[in-house]
């Protein structure tokens, strides 16, 4: 297949070294190409959840970006801090500096981050959109019965004691493959879940140096296992968002789930399919997966789909035959 048979060596410098607000730990490849993809990771998660299809996609030939969105790979009181608004502002500035120097444009979202690139394409007009694992609806297998609860907490608690309130991600993390999950529950232990808690209420009571801090260097890679009732209401304000605004969106859409994913059922793909106004769009739901696809058991076959659905949405834009 074309992924399999191009090797394109990433250059170490290029034009999304100027990209706005850029941070040292985004990723940026460059590999000649016309055409940009830029990867959105997770709520709570980090580029890592992205580094695998990153370089991969790097090597069929596309120029690739991963931001770290704000509040994220730093303590959780910065997180907190933060607004569903600013995730997205703080993607529209950087989109629209891709435009002015790539001929074709896609982004690529995993869970939350699907519905910041749906949110995104309903604004300003790309060239395809990669949607994986959309998160609509807490409906998975392995959804806590406590998740019913959260409509009543997001509206009886006080915005400014929100905070105060949590859900820990346990096991199977989002993903099937064991190894992974081993390594996840090494790094996730209790004790420092709970103090990062502690931190984000009274973090002058934790001053600490950042190097020596465990928690601090696990939330740079792994991401953060704590999701405060403040980020279930910002998440909550942009699912709402994207509901109301999906059907206004045209650009050529790929939508990739588990069938078994643990978080949100397949029932939100097929939402998203149902409502956007796409004329191409693909569903394709992965059977040896859970919900985080990026790194998961078929990760190889998440890069083959996107690469060959946006080289044919690529050829279509520019009137060129693809290589499939």
């Amino acid at each position: 297949m074309r992924h399999e048979m191009r090797i394109h060596p990433p250059q170490r410098t290029g034009i999304l070294d100027e990209m706005p607000n850029r941070r040292s730990k985004d990723v940026a490849l460059h590999t000649g190409s016309k055409g940009l993809i830029y990867l959105i990771h997770g709520v709570t998660g980090t580029p890592a959840e992205m580094t695998f299809l990153a370089h991969r996609l790097a090597r069929c030939g596309w120029d690739v970006y991963v931001p770290i969105l704000p509040g994220h790979c730093q303590r959780l009181r910065n997180l907190i801090k933060t607004t569903e608004k600013e995730w997205r502002e703080y993607i529209y500035t950087q989109i629209r500096f891709a435009k002015t120097h790539y001929d074709a444009l896609f982004v690529v979202g995993l869970s939350v981050g699907a519905l910041l690139a749906l949110d995104l394409a309903s604004v300003i007009p790309v060239d395809g959109i990669g949607v994986l694992s959309p998160t609509l609806m807490y409906d998975g297998w392995n959804t806590p019965w406590s998740i019913k609860l959260l409509p009543w907490a997001m509206k009886l608690i006080p915005h400014q004691l929100q905070h105060l309130f949590f859900h820990v991600d346990g096991p199977p993390y989002g993903i099937k493959d064991q190894q992974l999950q081993a390594d996840i529950s090494s790094v996730y232990r209790p004790q420092l879940i709970f103090k990062e808690w502690l931190h984000s209420i009274r973090p002058q009571k934790f001053i600490k140096d950042r190097q020596n801090d465990k928690h601090a260097q696990i939330t740079n890679s792994a991401g953060n296992p704590i999701v405060p009732l403040i980020i279930f209401t910002q998440i909550n304000t942009l699912i709402t968002n994207i509901r109301q605004s999906m059907n206004r969106i045209t650009a050529p859409t790929i939508i990739l789930q588990a069938k078994d994913d643990d978080m949100t059922s397949p029932r939100n793909a097929q939402v998203v399919y149902d409502t956007i106004g796409s004329k191409l769009k693909q569903l394709v739901l992965l059977d040896d997966s859970y919900h985080v696809i990026t790194v998961d058991r078929q990760k190889d076959l998440v890069v083959k789909y996107l690469d060959i659905f946006f080289a044919k949405s690529m050829a279509l834009k520019l009137n060129l035959t693809p290589n499939l």
